[in-house]
């Protein structure tokens, strides 16, 4: 079954620079947030002899392994929470003649791979060959639902090339902990725990399993089935082996050329505790029934990929003059969106669901790097990414508390359940910035949906708590011969600068985090209701107010730059030049305390605030910044060089930007880092579309008004996107001296597009402004 494809919207492996196996794993995976499924060699299941890394993954579902300390102290997390690599859906058991693809080694290579975009159909050929040279193609199509996301579909097709024989094909999942090579010393990647059991529901007529952990005490159920009605010649019999599992067969007599095709759907359930999982099994089995019972492979592959084409419609970003990025554009947001949980329970892990790389995490990422995309495009689905943040409050509280606070909330840096996971404190725990960062999200949200609702309910408790963290953490203190209030022993955005005094980014976040609190306690001043329930007081208003405009920003007058912290300008400088490209990323290479003397940074820090907050910072400001502190950054993060290229094209850097950006923006298709083979750098992907929309757009959201002063590179002919703006949708065309604007539904807002504003509305639907 085909389905009719765009070519500009299609990943062939014969256009792919890499061809490496565990590279192609990550590149063609697929998944809806709920679930992801590497693109594994679909015999390996869970053998130990081929190279590859299978697993299927599920947004939040972990457990926990113990953190060893050499010398553990009070509020050191006592556990490190890594996703589960569950059984993998891609397997298929092929036996022909008296060679079993089981116990025998198949040699299995890629002849084809496709990932068509726009229905998130993946079209894969291989060439299997056997021990006594029985060889045969295998198609593979599969699929993880956007329209059901619960549902993941297979088909396989193998037609065989030099043989007539008899074929047994076998389904059968009777296993968990997937076994897999590791072969990565990167102290990035996690490895696997191994901590769950799963127990075969029997009488069910079909395979499904309750699949349990040990420690975090989760428990889901899978199940699948095969499609009868789809082969009815070779019959697919549902039966048990002699070990009590249960699986599918279908056995036939094969001859070269002829195609058999079988097909699967997966249910793949939802995240409960424990006792509820083993209690309800029968009512969470039956509803999971529901979504795979009396359809088709076909069925749910269109309906998954009419919603792939609803988010194309108001998502993609076109470019007109640059094939080579605008594919990289748009294979990142079609990963940014297979990986975002839609549940208010989950976030999007710093890899996304394509591996367990940093354990499944949720880091900052997600509100500075990947939540304006969802803002921006599927504000619904920001929303529920936010929710996390809420339903995880009361815990970022009590960790506050622990940590020896009166008061506030304080955020985990790295979590999945959201305690804190991170047992490296220095750059990890004290980058107490994200505190400050969800509040900022949170402002965000508000200021481009109004959604009022979501602000009174929830996001200002999250605003409001945040802000109490910083007035317990912070201090007053005499510096430059005034009183200011000062934020000591912190880890800003840049992990090569730990445990240092008023790091300029997270003191401008604070500031702003203060100033939202009072802004939105006066909001809702006449609410005694809210204020009274979060025990906010006049005084307590008054004291965030006076913090704020107290708060001590590090300066360097002499050289007009803003100090990354105090007495930044203290430390020498590393010569980054000399050191062999060998020794990238420094992380691995050097001991901490060699970097924390230097001024070297891994990625942006202090001039993210340039773009961040754009109020009060002038042209010369900007650049200033930007000169003095790209040329100590080696961008080992892959979140910096997208950051680099926003504040290059508005400061006229035209050429670095772009290089910048095309960089960021293929950081895993072309594997700049190389370790795509690990996972998608999920926030990257963010950081990317964050180059073309705040960079060369120039869209400036967060300062009085939303605003544009384009800066679009020379080869491109046009830049089209569409954005949610107040209620509105609108579609902005930017060309080299142009732009039009659209307004798509709402009734209209004002626009301003270098410095010139007009209101677009019913009666005045389309304007346009010239610039430059």
């Amino acid at each position: 079954m085909r389905i009719e494809q765009s070519p500009e919207f299609q990943i062939h492996l014969q256009n792919l620079r890499s061809k490496e196996q565990l590279f192609l794993e990550t590149i063609y995976n697929v998944g809806n947030g709920h679930f992801g499924v590497r693109d594994s060699n679909p015999l390996q299941g869970n053998s130990p002899d081929y190279i590859g890394s299978p697993g299927l993954f599920i947004n939040g579902f972990f457990d926990y392994k113990e953190v060893s300390y050499g010398e553990k102290y009070r509020g050191y997390p006592d556990n490190n929470q890594v996703i589960n690599r569950l059984l993998d859906p891609r397997f298929i058991r092929i036996k022909v003649g008296n060679e079993d693809s089981l116990t025998d080694h198949f040699r299995v290579e890629n002849i084809d791979k496709n990932l068509d975009m726009q229905t998130g159909l993946l079209h894969e050929l291989f060439s299997v060959t056997t021990p006594e040279n029985r060889n045969f193609n295998l198609v593979v199509e599969s699929f993880a639902s956007l329209s059901k996301l619960n549902v993941y579909g297979i088909k396989y097709a193998i037609i065989p090339t030099n043989f007539s024989e008899e074929v047994e094909v076998i389904k059968m999942h009777d296993y968990v902990n997937q076994s897999v090579h590791h072969q990565d010393d990167d102290i990035r990647v996690s490895q696997d725990l191994g901590q769950m059991q799963m127990d075969f529901i029997p009488d069910n007529g079909q395979p499904s399993y309750l699949v349990t952990t040990f420690r975090s005490q989760q428990g889901i159920i899978i199940t699948y089935q095969a499609n009868e009605n789809f082969a009815p010649n070779p019959k697919i019999e549902y039966f048990m082996d002699e070990n009590h599992h249960y699986g599918y067969r279908s056995k036939y007599f094969a001859k070269p050329g002829s195609s058999k095709d079988f097909e699967f759907l997966f249910a793949i359930g939802d995240i409960h505790p424990l006792v509820n999982a083993n209690m309800y099994s029968d009512q969470y089995l039956a509803s999971l029934d529901n979504f795979i019972n009396d359809t088709t492979f076909k069925s749910e592959l269109m309906a998954s990929a009419q919603v792939w084409q609803t988010f194309w419609l108001h998502s993609d970003v076109e470019i007109d003059g640059d094939p080579a990025l605008q594919q990289c554009v748009r294979f990142n947001l079609f990963e940014l969106n297979q990986s975002a949980g839609r549940d208010e329970k989950t976030s999007i892990p710093a890899k996304g669901l394509t591996g367990n790389g940093y354990g499944g995490h949720f880091f900052w990422d997600t509100e500075i790097f990947m939540l304006p995309f969802f803002t921006y495009t599927q504000p619904e689905i920001a929303k529920e990414l936010l929710m996390f943040r809420y339903h995880t409050l009361q815990i970022a509280k009590e960790q506050a508390s622990d940590f020896g606070l009166g008061k506030g909330a304080m955020y985990p840096w790295r979590t999945i359940n959201g305690f804190e996971s991170s047992a490296y404190w220095l750059a990890g725990q004290a980058q107490f910035h994200i505190n400050a960062d969800i509040a900022f999200a949170v402002e965000q949200y508000y200021e481009i949906t109004r959604d009022e609702d979501f602000l009174r309910h929830y996001g200002f408790e999250i605003i409001l708590e945040t802000a109490r963290f910083w007035m317990e953490y912070g201090n007053y203190a005499e510096l430059d011969g005034k009183r200011q209030f000062v934020i000591n022993r912190v880890t800003g955005p840049d992990e090569y600068s730990a445990l240092v005094d008023n790091n300029y980014y997270t003191n401008v976040l604070a500031q702003s985090n203060l100033q939202l609190a009072a802004k939105y306690a006066h909001k809702y001043k006449d609410d005694d209701g809210m204020l009274s329930r979060l025990n906010v007081t006049d005084e307590e208003v008054h004291d965030m107010e006076e913090a704020a405009a107290a708060m001590y920003l590090p300066y360097d007058k002499e050289k007009n730059v803003k100090l990354q912290f105090q007495n930044f300008e203290q430390l020498p400088k590393m010569d980054i030049a000399s050191i062999d490209q060998s020794m990238f990323p420094l992380l691995l290479n050097y001991h901490p305390l060699m970097l924390y003397r230097h001024q070297v940074n891994k990625q942006a820090d202090t001039v993210m605030v340039d773009f961040m907050f754009p109020e009060g910072n002038t042209l010369a400001q900007l650049k200033s910044d930007y000169e003095f502190y790209e040329p100590i950054t080696t961008h080992d993060s892959s979140l910096s060089k997208a950051i680099c290229a926003i504040i290059a094209a508005r400061i006229g850097k035209d050429q670095q930007s772009y290089d910048f950006f095309s960089q960021a923006v293929q950081t895993d298709l072309m594997d700049v880092h190389h370790n795509t083979k690990n996972g998608i750098h999920a926030g990257s992907l963010g950081a990317a579309w964050e180059g073309i929309i705040y960079g060369f757009a120039g869209v400036v959201n967060n300062a009085k008004s939303f605003s544009l002063q384009p800066h679009l590179p020379v080869t491109w002919n046009c830049l089209k996107f569409k954005m949610h703006l107040y209620g509105n949708e609108f579609q902005f065309i930017i060309y080299q001296d142009t732009v039009e604007v659209d307004l798509i539904s709402g009734k209209g807002a004002d626009i301003t597009v270098a410095n010139e504003k007009k209101q677009l509305s019913h009666q005045n639907p389309k304007q346009m402004w010239t610039y430059k």
